[in-house]
């Protein structure tokens, strides 16, 4: 990663192997095909390791699925403040839903009006954000 105000685009960790580009510029977007077939990934990550998550039990597995909530509602804040809303509660479902959960809510902020062609570079700051937290998500999984 570089430092905030260098000319160089920071490259995040990767997505299921794929560096995500969250600099100024060109190399900095993401198109939202791109980002809707990474919310795909991480939402069939998220089925299988969900129900795992379901079948424990102790402070690391509430550690991890309070993270993982975490990042969904930053999806949600996202889709809101693109929206012009205020945040909204993400509620919490069982672990075997996040899968859906998180499909929901990245399809809701990718379709939100922010994420129009008027707004291009405003979209591609939000959908970078919202690609980190899905970095997280599948980091944490």
């Amino acid at each position: 990663m570089t430092e905030p105000g260098s000319a160089e685009p920071a490259v995040d960790e990767p997505l299921l192997g794929e560096p995500v580009v969250t600099g100024p510029g060109p190399a900095g977007s993401v198109s939202e095909e791109e980002a809707l077939r990474r919310l795909e990934r991480v939402a069939d990550r998220l089925r299988v390791v969900g129900p795992r998550l379901a079948g424990r039990e102790g402070p690391a597995a509430e550690g991890l699925l309070a993270q993982i909530r975490g990042c969904l509602q930053r999806l949600a804040d996202l889709a809101a403040t693109a929206d012009g809303e205020p945040p909204r509660s993400v509620p919490v479902l069982a672990p075997h839903a996040l899968g859906d959960q998180v499909l929901v809510l990245g399809h809701d902020l990718f379709g939100s009006s922010l994420l129009g062609a008027a707004r291009e570079r405003r979209s591609d700051q939000v959908r970078a954000a919202a690609l980190q937290a899905l970095n997280e998500v599948n980091l944490l999984i």
